[in-house]
């Protein structure tokens, strides 16, 4: 079995604008450059997935299913520019949830690396060829300790960035991956 490479993406201030546990459609906005990201990496043939702490479920603020309404909205704005998001792991889980069952410590919420670890099984992902961005160190830490390459976005222009990640960790001999 051949595994595949592939990018990860945290969500919240790395491919959306968080004001705040984002969950509410009517507020969803793209960061600088996440349309032309979502699109260079699709073109590349470079499967993309969403790894994100959703600590608001545990905390009470939103539902799984509200969540789950956004990401529909986050999958179709992403074909909409050409891009595609192969699939979606969340972590509910937040030090001051609601109930004991939703506080941490956990095996997702990043900085663990149990999301990342869970797509790769689901998906046949190879994580050391693999590449994890986010806007926090606890993204960063979850790649590395994954064993993907890792960045940490300034929130500059994830255009650039995915530029950078494609001309470094993809395609040296020209090859597309399929998932």
């Amino acid at each position: 079995m051949t595994l595949t490479p592939a990018i990860f993406l945290d969500r919240d201030n790395t491919l959306t604008i968080d004001e705040g546990f984002s969950f509410e459609i009517e507020k969803f906005q793209w960061v600088s450059g996440a349309p032309l990201a979502l699109n260079a990496f699709h073109q590349a043939g470079i499967p993309v997935f969403i790894v994100t702490n959703q600590g608001g479920i545990g905390c009470g603020l939103f539902t799984v299913d509200e969540m789950h309404l956004f990401h529909q909205h986050l999958q179709k704005m992403a074909r909409s520019v050409g891009g595609e998001i192969k699939d979606i792991a969340y972590c509910p889980h937040h030090p001051l949830a609601v109930t004991e069952a939703m506080k941490t410590p956990c095996r997702c919420r990043k900085p663990e690396p149990g999301l990342l670890f869970d797509l790769a099984d689901k998906w046949q992902l190879d994580l050391g060829r693999s590449v994890m961005v986010g806007d926090r160190n606890s993204d960063v830490e979850a790649g590395q300790r994954a064993g993907c390459h890792s960045y940490l976005f300034d929130g500059d222009d994830l255009n650039r960035l995915a530029q950078q990640i494609i001309a470094t960790h993809f395609h040296p001999n020209g090859k597309t991956y399929d998932v």
